[in-house]
């Protein structure tokens, strides 16, 4: 049973996420608070359920003994399990009778619990800790482990989302009830059904392409109409669309650290970075339409490597479809177009006798899907009221973070020490003496990347032990990042077989685009807002490639010193997704 899961996981890992965020939407609705009782008591009866079912199938098929103390050593609770010998019907009723007893057990505690959200991240974790047990590693070793990986991420953003309300650490946010921002952009959808009838330009946030706030808005109609959930809990459960999309993400990074045959180790400690990557974390619960963008980006990367091994008709409207749904979701998302652009003028160039007129066949064919599903808003609001289409909206110049009075080689450049007295991102206040604004891109990324523009020092005052693991992350951070680049750029500008030449320049020219536009924008909008990660989250993938292709070649060159670059990777990668586990999970840790 368990091969058929794991066959059909690899097979539809997108649909088998869909469902395992539309499950936990019933139970929890965006929020611990919002859980009915009802649903505590159908939980209930699942795992009691699923326990009955795990023994009368170790019983049945006589896989599920005690052994003696004297073969195995002792452990806290004397039950020791193997694949030989048979559980007689006085061990199955043993089992299912302490099984009950801890279940209810555990239950009280829960019910008296002032922090139900880590019960539900550890029952997850033990959970797939007890698949992982079961499952047939030895034929499916790399999917398991990769699952093992990405499941306990997924548990940790979901522990994030529900400790987390729609209010909190959101970006231009605005209000539901309100008349801007992105609330007020998916408010307006769900309540009138239709495309704003005024000039986009008078509400902050309505100037951006509709999918992702038409499809938060179609997800709050459906909470509220068909599920009756009240109004508050189906706004607080669009953190589950967002949440699907950050791990959309995460099986898209997987594919394409598998798309260049990455295996064992060399897939592991690269997927670990991914999958505990605190940006994911923190825009898996951000409303805005930022992660969705991410997801259409990612998946251009894919489809595009796709098409380079197999340039035909079907990859290409692929690729045209994902760089369309991603402007139609953030007009940003056309970063990825000149990469791809690239690809398409080698390949043409490349094949131009052979293959020329088909090739051109496809481009007027990506051409006529991607621009309209890509334009047509822009298009629309320039028609309507003449914005135009790079239109982005003004910021005061009087606010606190403006930028403008430092010139921008002086911000580039300025590396002083005082700006690593705190690993938190620093915003100048009136009422806090010696308070300044980032102003150094890099340094705002480095550190943005990992804890947002809201949590600081003050955030943890009820445990300081937190920040002195943020300053190891931090530090740690800067080490693997600068590693991660110099992988990339190694496996892209040497002779090797990792990659063939056209991947190179597609990737390589990728990841620049993002960082000229990073500081181009940064040049152009003298805010300490726009020096945010968020802009670049795709680095995060190609990097975390870069180093599993270098520990692949290290390891087939000289396994001797593969082994010592996988473990001092490794180690740094595994303390990495620990310091990022205990930092979000004590985040929304409430003390009581």
């Amino acid at each position: 049973m368990t091969d058929k899961i794991v066959k059909s996981l690899g097979a539809h890992p997108y649909l088998w996420m869909l469902f395992l965020c539309l499950l936990q939407n019933l139970f929890f609705m965006g929020a611990i608070e919002n859980i009915p009782n009802n649903m505590l008591w159908l939980a209930e009866f699942l795992v009691l359920g699923g326990i009955a079912c795990v023994i009368l199938h170790f019983y049945h098929s006589g896989k599920l003994d005690k052994k003696k103390v004297s073969e195995w050593g002792t452990c806290a609770s004397g039950v020791y399990f193997c694949h030989s010998g048979k559980l007689d019907k006085k061990k199955a009723c043993t089992y299912g009778v302490l099984a009950v007893i801890a279940d209810f057990i555990l239950l009280i505690l829960y019910s008296k619990s002032n922090n139900p959200g880590i019960w539900h991240f550890a029952g997850g974790c033990a959970l797939l800790c007890g698949f992982y047990r079961i499952a047939d590693k030895q034929n499916f070793r790399r999917q398991i482990n990769s699952l093992l990986i990405l499941g306990i991420g997924f548990f940790l953003k979901l522990y994030y989302i529900l400790g987390t309300s729609v209010y909190t650490r959101q970006h231009d946010m605005g209000k539901f009830e309100g008349e801007s921002g992105h609330a007020a952009y998916i408010e307006y959808l769900a309540v009138n059904h239709h495309l704003a009838d005024f000039d986009v330009r008078e509400r902050r946030q309505f100037y951006h392409p509709p999918l992702h706030h038409a499809l938060s808005a179609l997800w709050v109609y459906i909470n509220e109409t068909f599920l009756n959930t009240g109004r508050n809990p189906a706004r607080e459960s669009i953190q589950t669309l967002t949440l699907f999309y950050s791990m959309c993400i995460m099986i898209t990074g997987y594919k394409i650290l598998r798309h260049f045959k990455l295996d064992g180790k060399a897939l592991y400690i690269p997927l670990l970075l991914i999958s505990f990557h605190p940006t994911f974390i923190l825009f898996g619960g951000c409303i805005n339409n930022d992660i969705l963008s991410v997801v259409f980006i990612m998946g251009a990367v894919l489809c595009t490597l796709k098409w380079i091994d197999t340039p035909n008709l079907k990859n290409i409207l692929n690729i045209a479809l994902c760089i369309g749904f991603g402007m139609m979701t953030k007009l940003s998302s056309a970063l990825i177009a000149p990469p791809v652009a690239l690809v398409f003028l080698i390949v043409l160039i490349r094949n131009f006798k052979t293959k020329g007129k088909e090739l051109f066949k496809q481009f007027v064919l990506f051409g006529c899907l991607c621009a309209p599903l890509g334009l047509w808003y822009q298009v629309r609001s320039y028609l309507k009221w003449k914005v135009p289409f790079n239109y982005v909206q003004e910021m005061s110049t009087s606010l606190a973070q403006y930028l403008g009075n430092e010139k921008f080689i002086d911000r580039i450049t300025d590396f002083s020490g005082y700006q690593f007295n705190s690993v938190y991102e620093q915003w100048y206040s009136a009422d806090k003496p010696g308070s300044y604004n980032e102003h150094n891109p890099i340094i705002a990324l480095m550190k943005n990347a990992l804890f947002g523009e809201y949590i600081n020092e003050t955030t943890f005052k009820d445990f300081p032990f937190v920040n002195k693991i943020s300053f190891i992350l931090f530090w740690l951070n800067v080490l693997i990042a600068l590693c991660a680049l110099i992988c990339l750029i190694l496996v892209c500008f040497r002779k090797n077989h990792l990659m063939k030449p056209i991947e190179k320049a597609f990737l390589f020219s990728f990841y620049a685009v993002m960082m000229v536009s990073i500081y181009k924008m940064s040049a152009d909008y003298k805010f300490t807002c726009t020096m945010n990660f968020r802009y670049i989250m795709p680095t995060v993938i190609l990097g975390a490639l870069g180093m599993g292709l270098i520990l692949k070649q290290v390891h087939e060159k000289d396994a001797q010193k593969g082994e010592l670059a996988i473990k001092i990777s490794g180690g740094a990668s595994l303390l990495f997704a620990v310091c990022t586990s205990v930092i979000y999970l004590m985040l929304c840790y409430t003390k009581g």
